[in-house]
């Protein structure tokens, strides 16, 4: 428990902290040295003014680098593919004797760039469709590049990569509702690839748990994972302190489902409660 706590409070803090007003002001800075021209992005806003340094520095560094490599009088440009509160991606481009692509996925948590496992479990199938590939996040999926300095020109939706989520970081860039027990029987509207937390009362000290009933009978139902969720107040060194337990889900087809939830001991068949929601996703 003392674990999960702390973990609240990493979360809290980076949402307080990193930025004032939401999400990234990527500005646009002209170049003009040599034989480069162009303009190159900056970030601006971060609370954390080493930071803002930390990522201005990446991307000059990264323009500077991707210019001596395409060579001769070269353009640089950008495209942003993706803005977050806590991330965002860019599309370097060099055209001179040769015309080069660079993606830089910032994180601007750390002020550095992102690593793969901070955001997804990588694991054979995932190798399988990312591999080494450079690639950035765009706003439905992962943008590929075939090799180093090619064009970011094939796309993997974010459905095809539900099932590799890390549920600990994969809200930051996907869009995501909270749900809870006050809405119980309603209906959610969703696009395909939305991230769904329900939140509900739990306490597994006890040996109850929710569990999602019939999403195996279901196509289209993608379980993610399930956490646990102390209240902010709640002392982490008391034992058997109730909290929510969150199941994180999606759906990958379009359709109407009625997914059911159990709060039961694993060991028992009968539940003790259950829990009726409805989703229409397009």
């Amino acid at each position: 428990m003392k674990k999960i706590y702390l973990l609240t409070l990493l979360l809290l803090t980076i949402t307080t902290n990193v930025w004032a007003f939401g999400q990234s002001p990527i500005m646009e800075e002209h170049l003009s040295s040599g034989k480069r021209q162009g303009s190159i992005p900056i970030v601006d806003g971060v609370q954390d003014i080493n930071l803002q340094k930390n990522i201005n520095t990446v991307l000059k560094e990264a323009a500077k680098k991707l210019g001596e490599e395409a060579g001769g009088q070269t353009s640089i440009s950008y495209e942003v593919t993706f803005n977050r509160p806590s991330m965002f991606s860019v599309i370097l481009k060099a055209a001179g004797d040769k015309t080069l692509y660079k993606g830089i996925n910032i994180d601007i948590t750390s002020g550095k760039e992102c690593d793969t496992k901070d955001f997804f479990y990588v694991k054979d199938d995932f190798n399988n469709l990312v591999g080494d590939k450079p690639y950035v996040f765009s706003e439905d999926g992962l943008l590929l590049a075939a090799s180093e300095g090619a064009a970011y020109s094939e796309q993997i939706p974010y459905t095809a990569l539900l099932k590799y989520l890390n549920i600990a970081s994969c809200a930051r860039f996907m869009t995501g509702y909270k749900v809870t027990e006050a809405t119980e029987g309603k209906t959610l509207p969703l696009k395909v690839g939305n991230l769904v937390s329900l939140y509900l009362p739990s306490n597994p000290s006890t040996g109850f748990d929710w569990y999602m009933a019939n999403a195996d009978k279901m196509s289209g139902v993608v379980g993610i994972g399930n956490s646990f969720f102390l209240p902010i107040n709640a002392n982490p060194n008391v034992v058997g302190v109730p909290g929510n337990t969150i199941i994180f889900f999606s759906f990958d087809k379009p359709g109407t489902y009625k997914v059911n939830f159990e709060y039961k001991r694993p060991w028992v068949q009968q539940a003790s409660k259950t829990m009726t929601y409805n989703f229409t996703v397009q």
